[in-house]
């Protein structure tokens, strides 16, 4: 059956509903997504209660860092950050539509095995240090309310939410050329992916959920776990391509945000060549940081 064309169709047009529904538990996924989904409870939800409630006792590490203040919190882009899961669904709704069920499944697969790859290359650091930012006590949302219960934040470095974005747009950027898509899907397509990951890196220091330090890591680990969907010059670009129009503060603040990012993931790229491990770099940052608060 010849692929339906979607030229001119965002992403966001596609029901993420479509996937959630039946790609994600279609048979050439399904034992994979379950093994992705054991681990994500593994790396992020039980890890962090575990240790909320004493059960381990892994060193925390305050990550904050002054930069974060220049930072107005902005409690109406809350929207923007939890949709870092339908960023990377939709388009596995698309993939339906556009081949069916069962070719999006296999798709599907390919994602989730480095999706789980990434909560497992996180892992590596998140049992080394927890770490953690002084986020608002802001209670006037019913979602600030929810991410508060739901997540003790004991995660910050990496953020899950940027190595997530980044390699989303990264891996279906490699779909698009291996598959049937048209010239303008493609181009519209990649385009709108790596936008709403601009933005979404953004969003998660505007709602205060994580630092300036928790990016660069983020961006570390996808570079050096994943260097088939993204290279460093892919990461160089796009700390350039954030906060170009800052809302809120200063583009000179937003400079000294990016430099910040930069020198932070570039010194983790000449300590990573140097090092056995490539997590580390990241070891050692979080082992010798000190909170600085002026």
């Amino acid at each position: 059956m010849k692929p339906k064309i979607y030229d001119n169709k965002p992403l966001k047009s596609f029901n993420p509903l479509v996937a959630y529904a039946g790609v994600l538990f279609g048979p050439p996924a399904v034992v994979t997504n379950f093994k992705c989904f054991a681990t994500i409870l593994k790396e992020f939800f039980f890890l962090q209660y575990f240790e909320k409630f004493h059960i381990l006792r892994i060193p925390v590490v305050h990550v904050d860092h002054p930069l974060d203040k220049k930072i107005p919190f902005t409690p109406s882009k809350v929207g923007i950050y939890l949709d870092f899961i339908n960023l990377w669904v939709r388009p596995l709704a698309m993939l339906v539509k556009k081949f069916g069920f069962w070719h999006a499944s296999r798709l599907t697969k390919k994602w989730m095995l480095r999706f789980r790859k990434l909560y497992q290359c996180c892992g590596k650091i998140y049992h080394f240090r927890l770490t953690t930012t002084d986020r608002p006590k802001y209670k006037e949302m019913r979602e600030f309310r929810q991410i508060h219960a739901l997540d003790p934040h004991f995660l910050c470095v990496p953020s899950l939410h940027v190595s997530t974005v980044i390699l989303a747009w990264g891996f279906y950027r490699k779909i698009f050329g291996e598959e049937d898509f048209t010239e303008t899907e493609k181009t519209q397509w990649t385009e709108e992916l790596y936008k709403g990951a601009v933005e979404i890196a953004e969003t998660v220091l505007y709602v205060k959920q994580h630092s300036v330090n928790c990016i660069p890591a983020a961006l570390y680990l996808s570079t050096a776990n994943f260097p088939e969907l993204v290279s460093v010059e892919d990461a160089r670009a796009f700390i350039d391509d954030m906060f170009v129009a800052p809302e809120g503060f200063s583009a000179e603040a937003a400079l000294q945000i990016k430099e910040h990012i930069r020198a932070t993931y570039e010194k983790y790229l000449e300590d990573g060549a140097k090092s056995e491990h490539w997590y580390k770099p990241v070891w050692d940052f979080l082992e010798n940081y000190e909170r600085k608060d002026e």
